[in-house]
This record gives structure tokens, C-alpha cells and sequence, in this order.
């Protein structure tokens, strides 16, 4: 869904932090005590702000009741208790550097770092949670890979734009396009530029937005754009038309363009 080489170019500096404040969370973020072994002797027992911790075990021979007791230990000062066997862990990077083809799309590869830690499930251990929906920055949409990938398909037209805006009272806050090549990649991942911008009030900055992404990249063959209150529950939930549909019951949507088939799971049901 991702081209491997996407264009990222223009980005307006405010409305693309606001969107990573959205949909990321990292882990780097997070209060977290890490523990890296080898073949049960502890190399390393750290919290990452150097805060005082407990530490209740002094060799890893189970990581994840380790992990667990840790955690249990140190209540409230850690959001999350990571433990490493760092030679399998060395083994995980090279395997998932290793699968890594040039061709293939930037999203797909980067999907599959996070799910080959499935196969060392006893070299990359995390507490509470597992590994792959903790580590490194994960994107919170709400649903899964595979269910977004199929959305785009089924909602958006090969070869055209999409965008996506987030208001805060009336003013844009956050703002996302897409443009897709006649596959379904998206080649291009910018924002809007609020200072070109000239118009007042939602309705009316919309269309506007959706005028600036035609001008720019080309038709344009789906605009969404809601309230930030619309925009957290659209990510929370995982009904995504659901969510929609009751954020447009009371008027927390704009939805223009929008294919027929979700413009009836928007505004007919």
C-alpha cells in the first residue's frame, strides 16, 4: 500500500505533529525497565529515566515471569518491563534485515519487522503486552493491517488523491493526503498548507482543502474530515463505518467526495 520510494515533501511542521500525536505512540515515549541477558546472566537492569527501581530477580531464567514480577515489583514507575536474550536478539535484526527487497512495499516490510518477533518469542519479551504491539512506534488505528489495506481498495480510486483533516473548533489542526498510483501504493504523503488557505469556517475550509489536493495532485476521490473528538473515536474504535456514521449523526462530518458505496454507510443506514 505504501510505495517503496514514497514522495514525502511539503509537510506543514504543526499539522504533522499533531497527526503523529494522533495516531503514534512510541515506545521510547514510555517509562520502561529494561533488562538485555545472556543465557540468563543479567548484563543490564535499567529504567530508561534512571529512576530508583526494585529489582527482584538477579538471573533471567524464565523472561516472561521476569518480566512479570518486575513489573509487578515496581508498581507505578514503569509503563512497560522489557526483556532481552541479546544474542537472540541479534539474531531477530539480522533476520528481519535480511528479508528486506527493494521493490516491495515500505509498509509491508515494515509490518513484518514488527511480526517476525513472534519467532523469537523468548529472546524479545514484554510485560504487559506482547513484544510486537510495544516496541519501537506504532501507529494506532484501531484495526488491523489487513482490514486497512482492504479499505483502501474497496474506497478509494486508483490513480487519485485522498484527504484527510482533523478541526479543532474552526480552525484546521491536522491535515493528511495521500495520492495513490494506479496500484494502490500511495506515492505521495504530504499535508495540507494551511497558509495557503483562505476561507472561514468548516464547510467552506473543506472544500477549499479538497480544491488545494485537486490543484496539487490530482482528483481528488475522497475527502474525511471531522472534530478532534470524531477523530479520536474513529481511531478507538474498531467499527470503523460505525464510528463514522455516529460522529455524522451529530454533525461532526464532512464527508465530500466520497464514493457512493461509503456515502450510504455514512448518511443512508
Amino acid at each position: 500500500m505504501l510505495h517503496e520510494n514514497p514522495l514525502m515533501v511539503d509537510a506543514n511542521v504543526d499539522h504533522w505533529r499533531n497527526l503523529q500525536a494522533l495516531l503514534l505512540e512510541s515506545a521510547k515515549g514510555k517509562r520502561r525497565i529494561i533488562v538485555i541477558h545472556e543465557d540468563g546472566r543479567i548484563l543490564k537492569f535499567v529504567h530508561s529515566m534512571k529512576a530508583e527501581i526494585v529489582k527482584p530477580v538477579d538471573r533471567i531464567d524464565d523472561p516472561h515471569a521476569a518480566a512479570k514480577a518486575i513489573y509487578d515489583a515496581n508498581p507505578g514507575a514503569c509503563d512497560f518491563v522489557a526483556v532481552f536474550e541479546r544474542r537472540g536478539f541479534d539474531r531477530y535484526v539480522g533476520a528481519f534485515q535480511g528479508t528486506w527487497r527493494s521493490d516491495e512495499d515500505l509498509d509491508v516490510y515494515v509490518q513484518r519487522t514488527y511480526a517476525l518477533m513472534d519467532d523469537y518469542p523468548d529472546a524479545i519479551v514484554t510485560y504487559p503486552g506482547r513484544a510486537r504491539d510495544t516496541l519501537g512506534l506504532q501507529w494506532r488505528f484501531g484495526t488491523t493491517y489487513e482490514a486497512g489495506t482492504q479499505a483502501v481498495r474497496t474506497f478509494i480510486e486508483p490513480g487519485t488523491s485522498v484527504v484527510f483533516g482533523v478541526f479543532d473548533g474552526d480552525a484546521l489542526w491536522a491535515s493528511l493526503v495521500l495520492r495513490f498510483d494506479a496500484d494502490h501504493r500511495a506515492d505521495v504523503v504530504t499535508t495540507v498548507d494551511p497558509t495557503e488557505l483562505t476561507t472561514i469556517g468548516r464547510d467552506a475550509l473543506a472544500g477549499e482543502v479538497v480544491s488545494w489536493v485537486e490543484a496539487k495532485y490530482g482528483r481528488c476521490s475522497l475527502g474525511i474530515f471531522t472534530d478532534l473528538e470524531g477523530a479520536r473515536s474513529f481511531l478507538a474504535t474498531a467499527d470503523k463505518g460505525a464510528a463514522l456514521a455516529q460522529i455524522a449523526l451529530r454533525g461532526g462530518l464532512i464527508a465530500e467526495p466520497v464514493p457512493p458505496v461509503l456515502r450510504s454507510l455514512l448518511f443512508e443506514s
